[in-house]
């Protein structure tokens, strides 16, 4: 039997040039989530979170975006969208 994954992914844009620094910032924060992009060189990350960090995911971005205005939350999204149903 197939074991679903129980996960919270927030779709946050990011410009490619600063995705290092962002995905340093969201470890550096207690690996809130694991960072994943789907192409490289585009501006789309998304951050897996579990159920119980997800509210702190999203306190976390709210925070970095203070100092990385360009950074725009674009909701939570399914995990069909990174293809790991």
């Amino acid at each position: 039997m197939e074991r679903a994954i129980k996960a919270r992914i927030l779709l946050v844009k990011v410009p490619p040039e600063l995705i290092g620094i962002f995905t340093s910032l969201i470890d550096g924060s207690g690996r809130k989530a694991i960072v994943r992009t789907k192409e490289s060189r585009e501006d789309l990350v998304y951050l897996i979170a579990t159920p119980d960090t997800y509210e702190e995911l999203i306190f976390t971005v709210k925070q970095i975006k203070k100092h990385m205005p360009q950074v725009e939350m674009l909701g939570e999204t399914e995990p069909s969208e990174l293809e790991i149903n």
